[in-house]
């Protein structure tokens, strides 16, 4: 990573923390978190590869195109783990199967896998941070003790901040190619600040007590 700022090597091996806090409590975790470990070193495994193969050969659009549909099904499998309305699993199982519907048609059509990713990730973004905020909501409304010390309550504010917050510069890469790599470095540190966040977030999620609880799951 040479040439980049040090925020950026910060972001790129933040992920380390909630990964290795997780690897140590792994026999603690419930199935939900144990879908969120493998999510996050499905990004770091990402990261790596996007970094070696643009060192090597140039940016694979495609890979990124496929990234956010994973990245949408593993995230969106945890929150509706976390449901126990029947309602809202069949809702969530629904928008699962209507993103990967249009990530499909969008290839075949106006956002094929050579070219930019922006209405894909922009969707897959806007659907993750609804459904977070709607999943966190229940969470608070339900809970009878101190929210500080519920896992889902971290993880879930963690997928609302760094949604929300790079949703316009996810919206704005394809404009950003054509200025100077000074400004699109300046953008992307909003999204390298958020990233380390991010995983901070997560790192307190694992670490949060009754992680393994039978009350893992949204009443209401």
């Amino acid at each position: 990573m040479d040439g980049y700022p040090l925020i950026a090597h910060f972001a790129f091996y933040s992920v380390l923390l909630p990964i290795s806090v997780a690897f140590v409590r792994l026999k603690l975790l419930n199935r939900g978190m144990k879908i969120l470990f493998l999510f996050l070193t499905f990004v770091l495994a990402a990261d790596i590869f996007f970094f070696w193969y643009v060192k090597v050969y140039s940016i694979s659009l495609g890979s990124f195109h496929i990234y956010y549909l994973i990245e949408f099904v593993l995230i969106m499998s945890i929150m509706y783990i976390w449901q126990d309305s029947n309602r809202r699993k069949v809702l969530f199982l629904k928008l699962m199967v209507v993103y990967s519907a249009f990530w499909a048609i969008a290839m075949f059509t106006f956002e094929p896998l050579t070219g930019l990713y922006t209405f894909k990730a922009c969707i897959s973004q806007t659907l993750l941070t609804i459904c977070a905020e709607y999943t966190l909501f229940f969470i608070i409304k339900n809970r009878t003790e101190s929210i500080l010390t519920d896992y889902r309550f971290w993880v879930l504010l963690g997928f609302v901040i760094y949604y929300a917050g790079t949703l316009i510069v996810i919206a704005s890469r394809g404009i950003l190619l054509h200025y100077p790599i000074e400004i699109l470095l300046i953008v992307s540190t909003i999204d390298w600040s958020l990233k380390i966040l991010f995983n901070i977030l997560f790192a307190i999620g694992f670490l949060c007590s009754k992680t393994k609880s039978k009350n893992n799951i949204i009443k209401g």
